[in-house]
C-alpha cells in the first residue's frame, strides 16, 4: 500500500487572517469544550503513548495501541494545506473531536499558520518526513536522515519546544519501513505510527467509496488507527458524515498524546538536516517565525546578546581581500548574529511597515532585533561594541 501525494493545486493561498489566527490562539480547550453540542461525537478519552510502547499499527508491526473494542484514533497525513486542512479542522471542531496530524516539513514551511491553528485547537502534531520521500526506496543514509529529521525540525521551528501539541510520533511515507529505518527512528527517539484501517482517500475513487471502505474495514477490525489525508478533497467531502456515522455506530474517539519527556528527548536527539535546500528553507521559516514574536519577546532577545555587525560594513576605507574565499553558506557555525531593522522615525519606510506587520509600532526609530541565523567570527562578524576598534591589518 502506498500513500499517493498529488501535486498541490494552483491558486491556493496560505495562512489565516491575522485577526482570526489571534482569536484561535487565544481560545482555550476549556472554551472549546463548552461550545460542544450535546449530540456531538466528542473525544471519549486521552491516551498517553510512551516511547517505550514501541512501533504501533498492524499494517506494519505486530502490535497496535491498547484500544478497547469500539475505540478509534483519527490520523491525517501530508498537510498542512490551508483550505483543506482548515475544512478538516472545522469538521473536527464541530464534533469536538481531537486527532493526530502527521505533517510534512516542506508543507509546514509554506503554511506555518495552519500548523499553528492545528496545535492551538488541541490536536497532536506528529511528523511525516521533510518532503514525503519513500524512504524504503532510498539508499542514501544522508537523505534518509535529512528526511526524517527535517519534518520534526520544521514543526519545532513553528511550535515552541514546550508546546504540548508537539510529539515524537512519526509515520513513514507509504508506510514503507525496514529494520534499519526503524532502528534509526528509535535512535532519534521517534515513535513510528503505522495504521490499522486505511480509507484509500489517496486513490482516485469517489468520496462515497472512501466512506464505505473506512466503515467496512473498521467494522471488521472493531477498533484501531484510521488513516486519512487532510490534503485530499475526498476526505474534506466525507468527514462530517463520517464522524456522524462513527457516533451512530457506537464508536468512540481516543486522542493520543506523547509523554512530555519523550518529546523533549526527541528534540534533544534531533539531527539537523545537512542538505542545503532543506537548511535554507528552515532558515527562511525561522526568520519568518521570529518576526511574529511579540514586541516584548523581541526586546528580550535583543537584551540577551550584543548586536553583531560585519567588520568593515560602515568603514570608508576598503577592507583587504580575505586570504581565502568565505564559504557562501554561513548559517550553521560560529556565534549567533542578530540583525536590526532600523528605520527613520520621521519618515516611515519599508522597515517600519515590516515591523508593524510583525508587532507593535517601532519605538524611538527602531523595530527590534530578529535572530536570522549564525555566522562565524572568522568571516568578519564582531560585536557592535567593538565596531569602533581598529581592524587587524
Amino acid at each position: 500500500m502506498r500513500c499517493f501525494k498529488p501535486p498541490l493545486p494552483s491558486g491556493l493561498r496560505a495562512g489565516l487572517l491575522a485577526g482570526g489566527l489571534a482569536g484561535l490562539l487565544a481560545a482555550s480547550p476549556a472554551q472549546a469544550a463548552q461550545e460542544c453540542r450535546s449530540d456531538a461525537l466528542g473525544t471519549a478519552r486521552t491516551l498517553e503513548v510512551p516511547f517505550a510502547q514501541g512501533p504501533v499499527g498492524r499494517a506494519s508491526y505486530r502490535g497496535t495501541l491498547p484500544l478497547a473494542r469500539g475505540e478509534v484514533v483519527l490520523t491525517f497525513d501530508d498537510g498542512p494545506l490551508p483550505r483543506r486542512t482548515n475544512a478538516v479542522l472545522d469538521a473536527l471542531g464541530a464534533e469536538c473531536v481531537k486527532a493526530t496530524f502527521f505533517v510534512v516539513g516542506s508543507m509546514v514551511a509554506q503554511f506555518p499558520d495552519t500548523l499553528r491553528r492545528t496545535a492551538a485547537e488541541g490536536h497532536t502534531v506528529a511528523t511525516h518526513t521533510w518532503s514525503h520521500r519513500y524512504l524504503d526506496r532510498v539508499r542514501s543514509h544522508a537523505v534518509r536522515r535529512d528526511q526524517i529529521n527535517g519534518g520534526l525540525a520544521a514543526a519545532r521551528t513553528v511550535l515552541a519546544d514546550d508546546e504540548t501539541a508537539l510529539s515524537p510520533f512519526f509515520r513513514f511515507p507509504g508506510l514503507g519501513h525496514s529494520p534499519a529505518l526503524d532502528r534509526y527512528a528509535a535512535a532519534q527517539r521517534l515513535l513510528p505510527f503505522s495504521i490499522d484501517v486505511d480509507g484509500d482517500d489517496w486513490k482516485r475513487i469517489a468520496p462515497a467509496a472512501v466512506m464505505e471502505r473506512v466503515l467496512r474495514r473498521l467494522d471488521a477490525a472493531g477498533r484501531g488507527i484510521i488513516l486519512l489525508h487532510d490534503i485530499q478533497p475526498r476526505t474534506v467531502a466525507i468527514l462530517p458524515d463520517l464522524l456522524r456515522a462513527l457516533k451512530a455506530r457506537g464508536y468512540r474517539v481516543v486522542h493520543v498524546v506523547p509523554a512530555r519527556a519523550d518529546t523533549q528527548a526527541a528534540l534533544a536527539a534531533l539531527d539537523a538536516p545537512q542538505a542545503r535546500p532543506i537548511r535554507l528553507a528552515l532558515d527562511r521559516l525561522g526568520t519568518r517565525m521570529a518576526a511574529l514574536r511579540p514586541a516584548g519577546e523581541r526586546r528580550r532577545v535583543a537584551e540577551e546578546a550584543p548586536l553583531l555587525l560585519r567588520a568593515g560594513l560602515f568603514e570608508e576605507d576598503p577592507a583587504p581581500p580575505p586570504p581565502a574565499p568565505a564559504p557562501r553558506d554561513q548559517s550553521r557555525t560560529g556565534a549567533e548574529v542578530r540583525l536590526a531593522l532600523v528605520a527613520d522615525a520621521a519618515s516611515p519606510g519599508p522597515s517600519d511597515r515590516l515591523a508593524a506587520s510583525a508587532g507593535p509600532a517601532p519605538q524611538a526609530g527602531w523595530s527590534g532585533f530578529v535572530v536570522v541565523g549564525v555566522a562565524p567570527a572568522a568571516h568578519g562578524f564582531r560585536p557592535v561594541a567593538a565596531a569602533d576598534a581598529p581592524r587587524a591589518r
